[in-house]
């Protein structure tokens, strides 16, 4: 296979992967309980509707699924390098917001190794 023949097939991989993102995000609210419904309904749509075969088709919603799954947690990172040694700033890693709160609200096994002495100067 050479290089383009290749190219060409990982992107229809992926706007294939897209296209069976696109219909659960679009009908998952009909399948609140029965993700497996919603699977065949997907699988369904990509081999019927977009002429995927079925082989691709099922690792493809998998791999959606897992994206959509991913999309629905809140991460939340944890940065310690503000210019106060006293706080930290909690930043969303889906939005990029941050807040800074103090340092002494997080648990101890959250608390970079500087920060006990840091802590204890605050109180």
């Amino acid at each position: 296979m050479n290089v383009s023949t290749i190219n060409d097939a990982q992107e229809y991989r992926a706007s294939m992967q897209r296209a069976a993102l696109t219909f659960l995000q679009r009908h998952q609210g009909e399948h609140l309980t029965d993700d497996g419904h919603l699977f065949a309904r997907a699988v369904s749509y990509l081999v019927s509707g977009l002429d995927v075969p079925t082989f691709m088709a099922d690792r493809l919603v998998h791999l959606a699924m897992s994206e959509l799954e991913c999309r629905k947690r809140t991460a939340i990172g944890i940065s310690y390098g503000t210019e106060d040694a006293t706080r930290v700033a909690l930043r969303s890693l889906f939005s990029g917001e941050s807040v800074l709160i103090p340092l002494r609200h997080l648990p101890a096994r959250l608390q970079p190794p500087a920060a006990p002495l840091a802590a204890a100067a605050t109180h």
